[in-house]
Formats: C-alpha cells, structure tokens, sequence
C-alpha cells in the first residue's frame, strides 16, 4: 500500500495576496488538504475527515514563480477511524532574479540540487469505521511513454533521457463546463506547466511555446480526479525544443458511490491527453 503522495504546483500571480509576491499560507495549505486527502484515499477508499494540525512550521516563504511539491506521508493507521500524517511543502525551483542571480533573463530558473523545505508539520484526520472500503490500489503509471499511433516516432532526446512528472487536483475552479466537467485548455495549461518545469531543469530557463504540433483529447476530466503528467524531450533542433507531454487519470470519483466520500483509486489509470509543444529560451 502506498504510503506517500505528493502534489505539484508552479505558483502564479492569482495565487499571491502581498506586492512582494508572497503566496499566504492559508493557499498553501489547499494543496496541503489535496495530498493528505490522496493518502487517505489510498488507505481507505475514502476522502476523509481533517481534526486538525500541530506543529506546523514555516521555514522558507513561497513566492510567485516557484515551482512547488507538496508531500504527505502516512506514519500511524489505527484500529479505529484516526490516521497520521508529516506533511511537508518543498519548493524545486525559484526564479533566477528571486535568486539573486546577476544578469538573469527572463524565465529563468534556479533549480536545486535538493528540495528547500519551506514547511512541515503533522496532520490528525478521521475516516469513519462505516467508511473504511480498505486499501486501494496505488494508482501508479507502469509505462507511461507507450506507443502511440497518434504520435509516432518519437521518443526520449538521447541528451535529456529523463522526464518530468507533475500531480494535480482537479478542483471546481478548474471547471468549465456543466457536470463538473474540466475544459481541455485547463489541462492544456497544466500540460504546459509540466513542461515547463522539465525545461527549468534541464536548460535553466522556461522558455516560451512557439508551435503547438498537436493534441489529442481520450478521456474526460472532472472535479475532483487525481492527474499525473509526464513530459519529455523529444527532440532539440538548433534553438527549438521539442517536447510531449501525456496526462493520465489514476482517482476518479465513481458513478454510484457507495458512500457519498467514497473514491476510487484505478487499478489501470486512464489515459487522458497527448500534446506536442515546441519551446525555445527566452533569449
């Protein structure tokens, strides 16, 4: 049973509240809600109940630009309905300016060789005996870089041959549509954000889309679904980066639920969106 699980996010202007660019803690702590819940939902099937937190400290600010994760980790399940949680919030990258970087460019980045730990704490939340549906599968992608018909011939950069996984949360701000339904652009941006963080580490900066080479759109994505993004390097031609980006569904909420908080980890998680971007470095 997967015990950890963690969440990412590339803070944006809507996102701060201060001149200064400082994201209050009170939004750092939705997404803090977000990985603990996929913790619980692993656990018991269920998206639980939150008692409340100790201990939680602040030890770096987070800041418009950074490129974020959120982790929780289970340490006590007891016999009862109480389950433990550390929960920490580790930023990945920060612009290069933030940095105190001389001379740095637009959409550069400083990407670190570890993960600053910002915050840290323990979280106390509760899943009712009568809600317990037992351990759920981990909802893991065993191969996400399968072949595609739809976009053949492509593959790994030989100089950049690891990707960039991204997890979210779709919530109701991510909706469009009626039914809870997210639009594709939503996931779009998201795809993007995925793919700039891979261009952060591997060429120091974001860089901009100069071509959307294609996009297809297999599985609809609703408030609510736990997704998880993978991006590679195709290919690099001259000041061009050519990188895809897929996205797969691994927790959905079920038609007919058995308890109106029950989830469903997938055992086979669905296969939702393919894109083919085209960056270059800001210059």
């Amino acid at each position: 049973m997967r015990k950890v699980s963690y969440l990412s996010y590339n803070m944006t202007t809507a996102d701060a509240n201060s001149p200064d660019g400082i994201v209050p803690v009170g939004r750092q702590f939705d997404f803090i809600g977000d990985v603990e819940t996929e913790n619980m939902i692993l656990i018991d099937g269920d998206e639980s109940l939150c008692l409340g937190y100790t201990g939680v400290e602040m030890f770096e600010d987070v800041y418009v630009g950074d490129m974020m994760e959120y982790k929780a980790t289970t340490t006590r399940i007891s016999e009862g309905s109480s389950r433990d949680c550390v929960i920490e919030v580790l930023k990945l990258a920060t612009p290069a300016s933030r940095a105190g970087v001389e001379g740095a460019k637009v959409g550069d980045m400083v990407w670190f060789d570890e993960p600053v730990l910002c915050s840290k704490g323990n979280v106390r939340l509760v899943v009712k005996k009568h809600l317990q549906r037992g351990a759920q599968p981990d909802g893991l992608v065993e191969e996400p870089w399968f072949e595609n018909e739809d976009f053949p011939g492509t593959g790994f950069d030989p100089d950049h041959p690891n990707h960039m996984e991204f997890r979210y949360r779709m919530s109701d701000r991510d909706v469009f549509y009626l039914g809870g339904v997210v639009n594709g652009a939503r996931n779009l941006t998201l795809m993007e954000d995925t793919a700039k963080r891979l261009m952060a580490r591997e060429f120091g900066n974001t860089g901009h889309i100069v071509k959307v080479e294609k996009v297809r759109l297999y599985e609809p994505c609703y408030a609510g679904d736990y997704l998880v993004y993978y991006a590679r390097v195709n290919k690099v031609i001259g000041d061009k980066i050519v990188i895809e980006v897929r996205n797969f569904k691994y927790i959905d909420l079920p038609e007919n639920p058995e308890f109106p908080s029950s989830i469903d980890v997938l055992a086979e998680p669905k296969f939702c969106t393919n894109v083919q971007y085209v960056f270059e470095t800001y210059k």
